[in-house]
């Protein structure tokens, strides 16, 4: 398999003690870790490989799958491990682990650009409006219809806070709140869920490079 040595990447005290069972509690299998301990042999080359994966040629890629295949007993761990490999397949930003130093660093700054541009037009993120009321907007809506529901909060919504700093921020004057659409509160919605999604890509990504020492000073 691959030269390349992924606990060799990251900088904390845990990979410096026990880098086999750092990588495995990162990865996920903290369930795991007194099997993986006991048999560094048969694991340390099978985590290391599912952590290069999307890296790897075709071939080395086979390797990882026959190893996990011929060398795991089968059970939880075997599911958990092939588990890992579809994923990746599947999305391969979901695990930061398993990007190169480059993609990370790719990743964190459209991340934080994603949040900043996200939070310029989201009137959820302001004190007023809570993960609560953000749910509660949405079941309503699923039990009325949009419409309805709209029609039934605008008449409260005209002369709130909210909508003077949304007015505001979209560079709109007091008649915003007369011009809010049936439409308008999904969209709401949804730049909200955008801009919470990017906080936590954002906040991932950094944790990971914090692990890999890549943050510059500035960025902690």
């Amino acid at each position: 398999m691959s030269n390349i040595v992924a606990t060799e990447r990251y900088v904390t005290a845990d990979f410096r003690s026990a880098p086999l069972v750092a990588l495995a509690d990162l990865m996920g299998l903290g369930a795991f870790q007194s099997q993986i301990a006991k048999n560094p042999e048969v694991y340390a080359p099978i985590l290391n490989g599912i952590a290069l994966y999307r890296h790897l040629p075709s071939a080395e890629r086979r390797q990882v799958n026959s190893a996990i295949i011929n060398n795991v007993p089968y059970g939880s761990l075997t599911t958990k491990l092939l588990g890992l490999i579809g994923e990746l397949s599947v999305q391969n930003r979901w695990y930061m682990w398993s990007l190169s130093d480059e993609e990370l660093i790719e990743f964190f700054r459209f991340s934080r650009n994603k949040e900043k541009t996200t939070n310029q037009f989201n009137p959820l993120a302001l004190p007023d409006f809570t993960v609560g009321s953000v749910a509660t907007g949405i079941f309503l809506m699923s039990q009325k219809g949009p419409r309805a529901y709209v029609s039934a909060q605008l008449q409260a919504l005209k002369e709130s806070e909210l909508i003077k700093v949304v007015a505001r921020k979209l560079g709109a004057g007091s008649q915003l709140a007369g011009t809010l659409g049936a439409l308008s509160v999904p969209a709401i919605i949804v730049i909200s869920g955008l801009n919470i999604m990017a906080k936590n890509e954002s906040a991932k990504a950094k944790k990971e490079l914090a692990a890999r020492g890549l943050l510059a000073y500035s960025e902690l």
